[in-house]
């Protein structure tokens, strides 16, 4: 265990272990330490930052401690010291591999030559005779070839491998140098000047047309090596205004559409002038035509004139839209036939049929025509519309019943067009199998899944999945009353039938509205048992619902009837008199683990920008979510005349969940290795019928991998409450603390050290409470005047391996503030670091949020 002074020393040597030698530097040069761009006010300042390339080394918090050079430096001198030798092994390499496959190419070759000699042999005998020879023989020249063939694919690609890894350090230098090390930034005050004139430039094509900036550059004081300080300052002055707008259109069909929607155009008059506004113009003015007919229509055709001699600060714009070269005028084409055909590469008989007016080709898979027609944006006799073209296209690639889609369209006459519509289907048959290890209580666990999923099946494109799975896991148990490490299984089977239409009756006159042709049903059913030592649980479970989504993606999850059965089978002796005695204090928790039956209705909103899921680039994730069980039960409670709260012996709840998840991931820096992850999750759930407790599955937890990593998984909170203390002092978090309320805040910095490793500071802060005071669970309940002294803080760092396929996440969180403690002793932070209870390992798959 670390002291204090130990800590302090062990950070002092690395320190000045990584003292830069500013001898090794180019002494004719300086070294560019400082940059600052001021003066702007109006525009983006990030993305003026970013037109200027060259940045200063970067230093490690704010310090002159310029690590990153350092460990060029260092890099530099092995790479160096290596050089000849490896230019050596690159040469060597090269030869041997060429040698190589040259030899193994000669083999093939002369293989190939062997055997075709001896069935040209063969060839000249009698046939009769020589038949099974000759077969024998071509099958096994066949034979030959392939496995020489991928020999020597094999050959190439392994050289490949080998050999680039060579070329790579050999010209562009080794690990340390390109990964963990940055060059030095020296100072050109060419390059720096152009810079100047850049960030000019781009503020001219932001309105700006009178913007300035000047470059200053000074020498700061240092006694070993020259530093530079330089200066960007902007003079924005103010941004040029629309004073007129003209348009110079011979076509005047063209003029006319243009006008009639002039409302949605990005060009105002007394509106702020920037050329992205123009271009933003062009792409809408080309999108409008396209949409309305003129098929032959391009951007190229859209020019503009901006006169600026008329009065400072305002400038006069005319749009010409040209007309073609051989005409006066543009054509505006109307879809006159549409052809569907699936699988055009099929060799088998193709059966044609006609639907509504529209022409099916179909060969050995038959769908239903009224299920494609659905899917249809395109109609006959109406101007052709790429919007619709593109509409088309997703609607039936999201069916997940055809792998492409591709539409095309042919001339007919002087203004008609034939849509033809290809599809090619993926297999009727999909058969996945994974295993590989689920990760909780930092331990790993094997799970296997299995799946099978059968394709249109009822000649709609639906699709039916059996899925069954199994898994041993460390989980966080209810109780730890065990000293078992593995302490949880589960095994399930799921069927789930996927109808690419929305099942709803009288849904005719909707067929034309785009959430209903992306809309899909539902159809579920599961049953999952799961094995504790405290007990055992088994779910049926039954689904019913719907999921579409809007023009931004957006996707909506509607379930009108989510029905659970839960049966508890077992229950251990000391987890059985736990709740007993938690129920004669008033808690409710003992309801949770009665035979029960969960009826409820949710909806799900949620939204992804960017590129989340890979955390790459700017993103986000928002998820509204709203549920509401039990009310229809009471209807069926008063027909069987079952006692409040229950049917047929089963209980049931009446509840309601609400909860909103917003995540984002920001970039910092151009070269985007360091990015800023965030997240806000607040909720809350409440029980309002006869019995009073939600089901065990709708509380809400705090604590472990994904939410706060400080502390065990679902041990944080409820509020203030102080859980039973052990022998040796620390807290007793035997038991999960479900809540009904819930808020958690997460940022992590999270830096990519290679394509492969990656490192991140965290901190969170999150809690749970109680709606309502639980004499068992005393400071639990949630109150405005105090809950905000009550977020659990933690704080650590981690490091992660991306597979790019999959990520592999080790994080160390250490308590910060503890709200269990009595006030004004609640900040813990250094205190016993590796002590037990104050610091949890945590390992993940995937990001934590």
């Amino acid at each position: 265990m670390f002291n204090y002074r130990q800590t302090i020393l062990l950070f002092s040597l690395f320190f000045l272990s990584a003292c830069v030698s500013y001898k090794e530097l180019e002494q004719d040069k300086s070294l560019l330490v400082k940059q600052r761009l001021e003066g702007v006010k109006y525009t983006d300042k990030s993305s003026l930052e970013s037109i200027i390339r060259k940045k200063p080394n970067r230093t490690f918090l704010g310090t002159e401690m310029r690590i990153p050079l350092y460990a060029y430096q260092r890099g530099y001198k092995y790479y160096v010291k290596n050089y000849s030798k490896d230019s050596i092994k690159l040469v060597d390499a090269t030869e041997y591999w060429e040698t190589l496959i040259s030899a193994r190419e000669k083999e093939l070759t002369k293989q190939i030559k062997i055997n075709r000699d001896s069935l040209n042999y063969l060839y000249t005998q009698d046939l009769y005779d020589s038949y099974e020879d000759i077969h024998e023989l071509e099958k096994q020249s066949i034979k030959d070839s392939v496995k020489g063939i991928r020999k020597l694919r094999k050959l190439k690609s392994k050289s490949i491998s080998k050999t680039d890894k060579l070329t790579e350090r050999v010209e562009k230098g080794n690990w340390l140098m390109k990964s963990a090390g940055e060059p030095p930034s020296y100072f050109d005050q060419d390059e720096s000047e152009n810079n100047a004139r850049s960030i000019e430039r781009a503020l001219v094509q932001r309105g700006f047309l009178n913007a300035s900036v000047t470059l200053e550059f000074d020498t700061l004081k240092n006694s070993t090596y020259p530093f530079i300080r330089e200066t960007y300052t902007v003079d924005e002055k103010r941004q040029w205004v629309i004073n007129k707008i003209a348009y110079d259109v011979k076509d005047k069909a063209v003029y006319n559409q243009i006008l009639t929607f002039n409302k949605k155009s990005y060009l105002k008059v007394k509106g702020k002038y920037s050329e992205i506004k123009l271009q933003q113009e062009r792409a809408r003015i080309n999108k409008l035509l396209r949409d309305n007919g003129y098929f032959d229509f391009n951007s190229s055709y859209i020019k503009y004139e901006v006169d600026t001699n008329h009065q400072h600060g305002k400038l006069d714009i005319k749009i010409i839209i040209d007309s073609p070269a051989d005409k006066e005028a543009h054509t505006k084409y109307y879809v006159k036939d549409i052809y569907v055909e699936t699988d055009p590469n099929d060799k088998s008989e193709a059966d044609t049929t006609n639907y509504e007016s529209i022409t099916y080709v179909e060969h050995k898979k038959k769908y239903k025509e009224k299920i494609l027609n659905g899917k249809l944006a395109l109609k006959e006799t109406t101007p052709f519309n790429e919007s619709l073209t593109n509409d088309t296209r997703f609607f039936l690639s999201q069916m997940d019943a055809f792998k492409f889609v591709n539409i095309e369209y042919v001339k007919q006459g002087s203004d008609s067009l034939n849509a033809l519509i290809y599809t090619s289907s993926f297999n009727k048959y999909q058969y996945a199998f994974e295993t590989g290890l689920n990760v909780s209580r930092s331990l790993p666990g094997p799970f296997a899944s299995v799946s099978l999923k059968t394709r249109n099946i009822f000649k709609g494109a639906e699709s039916l999945e059996f899925r069954g799975r199994f898994s041993l896991e460390a989980q966080a148990s209810v109780a730890e009353t065990t000293n078992d490490i593995y302490n949880g299984t589960e095994y399930g089977l799921s069927a789930i039938l996927k109808i690419p239409r929305p099942l709803i009756p009288f849904s005719s006159k909707l067929n034309d509205l785009y959430y209903y042709r992306t809309a899909k049903t539902n159809i579920i059913g599961d049953v999952a048992y799961v094995s504790r030592p405290e007990y055992t649980r088994l779910n049926l479970k039954g689904e019913f619902g719907y999921e579409w989504r809007n023009r931004k993606d957006d996707l909506f999850e509607l379930s009108l009837a989510d029905l659970n059965v839960i049966n508890t089978p077992f229950l251990s002796n000391p987890f059985r008199i736990r709740l007993q005695q938690l129920a004669e204090q008033g808690n409710t928790l003992h309801y949770s683990f009665d035979n029960s039956f969960v009826s409820s209705m949710h909806l799900g909103v949620s939204r992804m920008r960017g590129e989340y899921i890979t955390s790459s680039s700017k993103s986000s994730y928002i998820k509204v979510y709203g549920e509401i069980g039990g009310n229809a039960l009471d209807l069926v409670n008063q027909w069987t005349g079952s006692e409040p709260g229950s049917i047929y012996g089963l209980r049931y709840y009446k509840f309601y969940k609400l909860y909103y998840d917003l995540r984002r991931v920001v970039p910092i820096g151009e070269k985007k290795k360091h990015f800023f992850a965030s997240r806000i999750h607040m909720g809350i759930a409440k029980s309002y019928g006869e019995v009073d407790a939600l089901p065990y599955e709708k509380y809400f937890f705090s604590g472990g991998g994904n939410s706060n990593r400080a502390w065990r998984p679902r041990r944080l909170g409820p509020g203030s409450y102080t859980p039973p203390q052990n022998e040796n002092g620390t807290f007793d978090y035997s038991y999960e603390q479900p809540g009904d309320i819930i808020i958690e805040l997460n940022a992590e910095w999270r830096y990519k050290i290679t394509r492969l490793f990656q490192w991140a500071f965290f901190i969170d802060a999150t809690n749970v409470w109680l709606i309502e005071e639980d004499k068992t669970r005393p400071g639990g309940n949630f109150e405005f005047s105090r809950f905000w002294k009550e977020f659990g803080i933690g704080a650590g760092f981690g490091a992660r391996m991306d597979f790019s396929f999959l990520l592999v996440r080790l994080d160390i969180g250490t308590k910060i503030y503890d709200p269990a403690r009595k006030e004004g002793d609640r900040f813990v932070a250094g205190y016993n670091f590796f002590g037990k209870g104050t610091t949890e390992f945590n390992i993940g798959i995937g990001y934590p949020f």
